[in-house]
């Protein structure tokens, strides 16, 4: 605060203005000298302790004193990613030894780099972490390297050694981005890239800070060496994620589809997810100079401070309804969000935000992991992170206030007291009990301690002149100097209008702009004469988060925003506490659904009472909507082994974590019940669920306890059966079950009814190796028919669930379709075909009328002598694929897409993702070697087919190699795996490899194959069909159009 003190001297009077907070705490050169003293040895503590007990490991356990290597340490799930045994920390380290001036030290460890760090070794890593700390960091170490030689100080014998190592890194994380949005994929393999382990498939989804924060590196690999490729993936990238953001907030979701550029977390944050993609947004225009990044950045700006800015906290917000917020908590990783302000020059938001910041690291000594909008923990663990010491950096260097380098301090006196270890320093498990974890991510010395000695360093102090450089996100420096390479040399192969991306917005010359958007204004110069300008903005927030302000009958006043009914989660514990203070309780009904009742008297005080009540109403108001709207969109449990072959299906409810089924390929498994059967305590039979899909019961705990559980056993999926018995689909709307706001669950869970949850059981009863399919929607019953087998005999119908009955197979090439009982011989002329199949068969002729029908579209391109088309309509029907191999030599690729496109030409990424859906169920594609390299191909091919544009030789030569290789289901060589079949046999049997404009050769065509899901399921053995030959009536016959009798 500030006072003024009054003193009379020999008749003259003299106001003295007293700034609390500032002028006390100001600190002397000496005293700042002496902090960066301390800083320095706690790097060397560190530094000295990873060289002696851990090197050449990727990471140093400061608890074991030892180094950790990948694969010899227990895992620790993703966080292991980041491992590739290839000295992480070292490569992470380079460049703070420069910025420290410790130029022998630094020159050793170059050498050290050059000799021992390796990139091939058979690991799967993280695309982001290797690309901010790997790739990061030699280019930082390069740009050291040089300097130094530049300045004769050192390196007289460094020639680009590291400038080579961080190129030959790019290339081993290309393959990632060969997707149809360029969103690179979230992992690969060092050695093999996408090729093995079936990547592309295991990992689909990737955060957005993870696809967006590549710019600034791949940028400058592309000006340092010359290699343009780098900086065109990595705009790319940018370019369609600015395409995907919302048309009306500018915000962006936390997890997007690589393949198809959905968003799977719609969640909106500056956190955990998204952070780094809006720092690179920003830092962007800073290095490269491209005015588009500058208006992006502005854009997502102006949307951020309106949406989530609540006083000085940022909270999540949904991304299409930004009023809303999505969760409870901040995370830590926020906590660089004032530092980017500062480069944007809005100072005083950042002031506010890192105030509130202090003051919770003020009350746990570190800054918790997350923590509520009441700033009570959410997540304990501390890994050391650099945020909070990078903020407090910028803003002194904004503000000159001497209270950030008290701040400072503070921190160093906690890393010092409270993780210091004889071997290093220790991540912090638990901020309230202080316990230890044995860890020490590379970022602490790359980050950390480099801010903090930045932090009491004056510019005369340094060796290098931090100031001509701009800091990565991982704290890696690159010189600004990289802007003036002319990037107009590099040849962009991204389209722009490609798919009809906005790439750049409105000129940010035009006069008429906001000019405040052009500039980052100083807030020394802004306010002269006022020397108190952080300290004056700060006063506002005095004890913001441990003073709880008294009201008149002595109760407390709600810190931050209340609890919304829109934003409660039943299965939040934290919640629950907030709605039990306002006097909700919480009771459950016989019909299973849950009852809230509030009493005023219940409540902790006036305001919480207050509270309560505009929850309750907003909560009646949300009831009384949602009996108007939708019920939840089901998924769906399918009966796949004998003997019901897909004929029946239950209606599930989906959740809102976990596997999405509705973006996802299915989930094939056997069920199996856990025991306990609630999943609420540590299962006693994991051997038998590993592998399989689950069986329990609700209720005793949240879904997602349950759920961690079943996924900790090795369960590929769960299904959660009512503990209503009076519960089913008929009488009860379905809902989704709800998460915790975290992430770590990544199976599919579904959730049955009772009744519906009796039936699976009394099946899996009767049938103990019983596999059941978690889909989307159901598979046709048909595919799942075998010969031989008894049909699924006549049972109660279930008005619960969709049962289609199985009919005998035919035993006879001559015996006709049945007709319905009591009707006479069908008049239609399609051979004897179903009504359905019929109707296909017309659809088929709708598609190859070219695109001629509004209702339909159609691309073609052709390489060599393959033939690529593709039709998508309205109409509706299964989709198809053919392959027609001509006599000439020549294949047609003809895709059948139904109930695609509305009047208009689809979506590529739909086109796609329908096609690729189309290999992996109905041809042998799942059993190929280099399934990555055909689908990047077919990628490019479809892409040429739809923008008419070029396909390239390389690209070419693996559809060749696929058109050799590829087969339909229905191709007995593909189904029997038995050998001795004459060739001639097989083709008379695949009428799909045949040409089907010769029409003076008998016809052979072949009952559908004995195995159902061939992909899914490998243990089975498949029967060879008998081929039966019919004369070729002029009509495709149900099996030329691939189809399951259509």
């Amino acid at each position: 605060m500030t006072y003024k003190r009054t003193v009379k001297l020999v008749g003259i009077t003299f106001v003295i203005l007293i700034y609390e907070d500032s002028v006390v705490q100001c600190m002397s050169n000496s005293q700042k000298r002496e902090m960066r003293e301390t800083v320095e040895e706690m790097f060397d503590h560190a530094y000295g302790s990873y060289m002696k007990y851990a090197f050449p490991a990727d990471e140093l356990m400061p608890l074991s004193c030892k180094g950790r290597y990948r694969g010899t340490e227990p895992s620790r799930g993703d966080v292991d990613d980041t491992l590739g045994n290839f000295t992480l920390t070292l490569i992470d380290t380079l460049d703070t030894l420069a910025v420290m001036g410790q130029v022998e030290k630094f020159e050793s460890a170059v050498k050290l780099v050059i000799d021992y760090a390796k990139f091939d070794s058979d690991i799967i890593v993280s695309v982001f972490e290797t690309n901010i700390r790997v790739l990061g960091g030699l280019l930082g170490g390069h740009v050291m390297a040089t300097y130094f030689k530049r300045k004769r100080r050192a390196m007289e014998w460094y020639n680009g050694e590291l400038l080579m190592m961080a190129k030959d890194v790019g290339f081993r994380l290309l393959p990632a981005f060969n997707t149809t949005t360029g969103i690179p994929y979230p992992r690969i393999n060092l050695k093999h890239g996408m090729e093995k382990d079936n990547l592309s498939q295991k990992s689909k989804d990737t955060c957005t800070a993870c696809a967006g924060t590549m710019i600034l590196e791949f940028a400058a690999l592309s000006r340092l060496t010359g290699e343009h490729v780098f900086e065109e993936k990595a705009h790319r990238v940018m370019d369609y994620l600015w395409q995907q953001r919302h048309s009306s907030s500018d915000l962006l979701g936390t997890v997007i589809n690589v393949h198809n550029g959905d968003w799977i977390r719609r969640e909106a944050g500056v956190g955990a997810g998204t952070d780094s993609y809006y720092e690179y947004v920003l830092k962007a225009y800073i290095l490269l100079g491209d005015e588009k990044y500058l208006y992006r950045f502005d854009r997502h700006y102006n949307s951020i401070m309106k949406y989530m800015s609540k006083g000085p906290m940022l909270v999540d917000v949904h991304m299409h309804k930004p009023t809303s917020s999505a969760r409870h908590f901040m995370d830590a990783l926020l906590a660089f969000w004032p530092g980017l302000q500062v480069l944007k020059g809005d100072i005083s938001p950042a002031i506010k935000t890192h105030e509130m910041l202090y003051q919770v690291i003020q009350r746990h000594h570190f800054l918790p992991e997350a923590f509520t909008t009441e700033f009570k923990v959410h997540w304990g663990q501390h890994p050391l992170r650099p945020e909070f010491v990078e903020s407090t950096y910028f803003l002194y260097k904004a503000t000159h206030d001497p209270h950030y380098l008290q701040v400072g301090k503070l921190i160093v006196e906690n890393l010092n007291k409270h993780a210091r270890v004889p071997c290093g320093f220790a991540a912090i498990s638990d901020v309230v009990t202080g316990r230890h974890e044995d860890q020490l991510d590379s970022f602490v010395l790359a980050e950390t301690f480099k801010y903090l000695y930045l932090l009491f360093s004056e510019e005369k102090d340094l060796v290098v002149p931090v100031n001509e450089y701009i800091f990565t996100t991982e704290a890696h420096l690159l010189p600004l100097t990289l802007s003036l390479i002319n990037a107009s040399t590099i040849e962009t192969k991204v389209k722009r209008n490609l798919y009809d991306i906005d790439l750049d917005g409105p000129s940010l010359l035009d006069p008429e702009d906001n000019a405040d958007t052009q500039t980052c204004p100083n807030p020394l110069h802004l306010n002269k004469g006022t020397t108190s300008y952080a300290f004056d903005i700060r006063t506002e927030l005095k004890d913001y988060v441990n003073n709880i302000l008294s009201t008149e009958d002595g109760s407390c006043r709600r810190l931050g925003p209340r609890l919304r009914a829109a934003e409660f989660l039943i299965g939040n514990k934290e919640h629950q506490e907030v709605i039990g203070r306002m006097g909700i309780k919480i009771s459950t009904m016989a019909d299973g659904r849950l009852q809230l009742l509030h009493s005023a008297g219940s409540a902790a005080s006036k305001q919480d009472a207050e509270d309560g009540l505009e929850f309750m109403k907003e909560m009646i108001e949300l009831s009384q909507n949602a009996q108007h709207e939708h019920q939840q969109e089901p998924m769906t449990v399918q009966f796949i082994s004998y003997p019901f072959h897909g004929s029946v299906s239950l209606k599930a409810g989906p959740a809102q974590f976990g596997y999405n089924l509705k973006v996802n390929p299915p989930i094939l498994g056997q069920v199996v019940p856990v025991q306990p059967y609630d999943a609420c305590r540590p299962l006693q039979n994991p051997r038998d669920v590993e592998g399989r899909i689950a069986l329990l019961e609700r209720g005793s705990c949240m879904f997602m306890d349950k759920a961690r559980r079943l996924q900790a056993a090795g369960a590929i999926g769960g299904i959660v059966i009512d503990n209503n018995k009076e519960s089913s689909v008929e009488s009860s709307l379905l809902f989704a079950m709800s998460g915790d706001g975290q992430t770590d669950v990544t199976i599919p869970i579904v959730f049955l009814f009772y009744k519906e949850g009796q039936r699976l059981l009394e099946a899996a009863y009767e049938y103990p190796e019983l596999q059941v399919l978690l889909t989307y929607t159901p598979k046709s019953d048909v595919v799942f028919k075998t010969t031989n087998e008894e049909p699924l005999k006549q049972d109660k119908t279930d008005t619960s669930s969709t049962v289609n009955k199985v009919r005998p197979p035919p035993t006879g090439a001559t015996e006709a379709p049945p007709t319905p009982q009591g009707e006479g011989p069908s008049a239609d002329t399609s051979g004897g075909l179903s009504p359905q199949a019929a109707k296909q068969i017309q659809s088929t002729e709708s598609l190859e009328s070219l695109g001629k029908s509004i209702e339909s579209y159609s691309c073609s391109i052709q390489y060599g002598p393959v033939f690529l088309s593709v039709f998508a309509t309205t109409l509706a029907g299964e989709n198809k694929f053919r392959i027609i191999r001509h006599n000439d030599n020549t294949i047609d690729l003809r895709f059948h897409l139904f109930q695609i496109t509305k009047n208009r030409k689809p979506e590529i990424n739909t086109l796609y993702v329908e096609i690729v859906e189309i290999l992996r169920q109905k041809t042998n594609f799942q059993s190929l070697e280099n399934q990555e390299q055909y689908l990047i191909a077919l990628a490019r091919m479809l892409e040429a087919a739809v923008f008419q544009g070029d396909i390239r030789n390389i690209e070419g030569q693996k559809i060749l190699k696929l058109t050799e290789l590829l087969r339909i289901e229905e191709d007995p060589l593909i189904i029997s795996g038995q050998k001795g079949v004459k060739k001639e046999n097989l083709y008379s049997c695949s009428s799909q490899h045949r040409d089907t404009k010769n029409t003076n050769e008998d016809r052979s065509h072949c009952r559908k194959r004995t195995c159902p899901l061939l992909e899914y399921s490998k243990r089975q053995v498949c029967p060879i069909q008998a081929c039966n030959t019919v004369p070729h009536s002029g009509t495709p016959t149900p099996q030329e159009l691939g189809s399951d009798g259509g």
